[in-house]
């Protein structure tokens, strides 16, 4: 198996790389250090890019994701973290969500969290699933050709209390590795289920708990409550028209963030939805403040360039979206 992954990433943007995994995997059972790839398998390679299935270490458990990486290697690029909403199987990350990200010149990952989709260990909705985000982090500051001072990290809806929690974390380690944010739609506030009542039995299973009961779980998840600790600039992009996390979450979540002067950005659209559905996902933008953040030239974030070279690669991709998995919603 190693032998064949080296044989496999042969020539690749991760050429230089295919020797640590297989290292790793001949390494006696009980070294499993965080942010150690166990396994990367191939979904599509361009001239321009590569897309990859991604297993890695995290707390000890294998955890299942995707990674892309532009084929340059004269260049050392800056990298993102991307990550996914929903819970369980449900939202279930698809790897084209990196597609732009990495025409845009990033090495991109993200994962499914423990629990999910295969992955070993439990759905914890934001709880030491955390690590699972934190570790890809760690993970690329390991992986050859990324500039390990350009990071930067991408939420979207769940995905976007997971980065706030990441960045919370990242903000009390010296140096910080996470240098920029986005979320979309990001859930900020679990403590009000009036706004989802629908919400009430999803908590209840994957936190044990409610708010009643067990206060300091839910606060923990809720960055209105700390936003200020988070020390990263971050963007806050939400439709007005989001009836699964209300724009008041974002708008909350900033105010808390500027009255301690921390740099925030809040942009809302009117009428469009959680996903941002009218607004390209929010993905132009999110694009351009990554990049003014991170040091990328303008014309790497065009949103004509972007949409061009993101087509090419989808007419190229060899399989389709994997179906939900059908658990609750978020």
């Amino acid at each position: 198996m190693a032998g064949a992954l080296a044989l496999l990433l042969a020539a690749s943007c991760s050429a230089s790389h295919a020797v640590a995994p297989a290292a790793r995997q001949a390494a006696p059972p009980d070294r499993k250090p965080d942010g150690a790839i166990l396994s990367l398998r191939p979904i599509l390679i361009t001239d321009r890019s590569e897309y990859y299935a991604l297993t890695y270490w995290s707390s000890g458990l294998r955890v299942n994701g995707f990674l892309g990486c532009p084929r340059d290697r004269t260049v050392r690029h800056p990298a993102v973290v991307w990550n996914r909403g929903g819970n369980r199987n449900f939202g279930a990350m698809d790897p084209r969500e990196l597609v732009a990200y990495v025409e845009a010149g990033y090495v991109a990952v993200g994962s499914q969290y423990r629990g999910n989709m295969g992955s070993e260990g439990r759905e914890a909705f934001g709880g030491d699933d955390v690590e699972d985000v934190l570790n890809l982090v760690t993970l690329l500051k390991q992986f050859p050709g990324v500039d390990a001072t350009r990071i930067g990290m991408v939420g979207y809806s769940r995905g976007g209390m997971m980065t706030y929690r990441a960045l919370r974390e990242d903000a009390r380690r010296a140096p910080r590795d996470i240098r920029v944010a986005a979320t979309v739609g990001g859930l900020a506030d679990l403590d009000d289920l009036d706004e989802r009542p629908d919400m009430r039995p999803v908590y209840q299973a994957l936190i044990g708990c409610l708010p009643s009961e067990c206060r300091d779980a839910y606060v923990a998840r809720s960055a209105v409550r700390w936003g200020g600790e988070m020390q990263a600039p971050l963007l806050l992009l939400h439709g007005e028209e989001d009836w699964r996390v209300s724009v008041e979450q974002s708008r909350r979540l900033a105010a808390a963030m500027r009255a301690v002067g921390r740099t925030v950005k809040l942009q809302t659209y009117p009428g469009d939805d959680h996903g941002l559905s009218a607004h390209g996902r929010g993905v132009p933008d999110i694009l351009e403040w990554l990049g003014e953040h991170l040091g990328m030239p303008p014309e790497s974030y065009a949103p004509e360039r972007i949409d061009a070279a993101v087509q090419a690669v989808l007419e190229k991709w060899p399989w389709p979206a994997a179906e939900d998995g059908g658990d609750a919603p978020e």
